[in-house]
């Protein structure tokens, strides 16, 4: 949504002047899992049936005292223009432009187990080589039902080294030769 980019940009313009950034991007990444924890929440902000100076205090009730003036403005300003529908959307915007601006890259790892410390900082040292990227933010997963190996996704591609996709690629090969049949 356009708009919600102009807004992220224009909120992270002012937190650089005022040197909250980082601040608020980590507002805006708690109260992005809030609204999507919350389905209640998220359907009040999205509701064209509740007043806008309503969701207006309701939130600053809630919220007000634990995230930064400028979201809190943001909101306000939202509201008197009848757009606070949009609000998530500018949350997940400006996560995406935070990181664009910092270089980092987001990535989930999927494995079979646990990977210790030094496992993990080889693994993100990789993918900083990989991604030309100065700071990697890692989500692990453990997932037994991969066997073995490991999924790595990015915003735009996924390497898949699971021992169950390699089986599951080797039963549709046997599938199309008829072998199995």
């Amino acid at each position: 949504m356009i708009a919600a980019h102009r807004y992220a940009q224009a909120i992270l313009d002012l937190s650089e002047q005022h040197k909250a950034s980082d601040n608020i991007y980590q507002n805006a990444v708690d109260l992005s899992k809030i609204i999507k924890q919350n389905r209640e929440l998220y359907s009040f902000l999205k509701s064209p049936l509740i007043k806008s100076d309503k969701k207006e205090k309701i939130f600053k009730q809630l919220f007000e005292k634990n995230i930064h003036p400028i979201l809190t403005q943001l909101l306000t300003i939202l509201c008197k223009r009848r757009r606070e529908y949009i609000f998530p959307e500018i949350l997940h915007a400006i996560l995406v432009e935070y990181k664009k601006r910092n270089n980092i890259v987001s990535v989930e790892l999927i494995t079979a187990f646990q990977w210790d410390d030094e496992l993990r900082k080889s693994i993100i040292e990789k993918i900083q080589v990989l991604k030309k990227s100065s700071k990697i933010e890692l989500h692990e997963i453990v997932d037994e039902n991969i066997l073995g190996g490991f999924v790595l996704k990015t915003d735009n591609e996924q390497i898949d080294t699971s021992i169950q996709t390699q089986l599951n690629q080797l039963y549709q090969k046997f599938i199309q030769t008829n072998i199995l049949n």
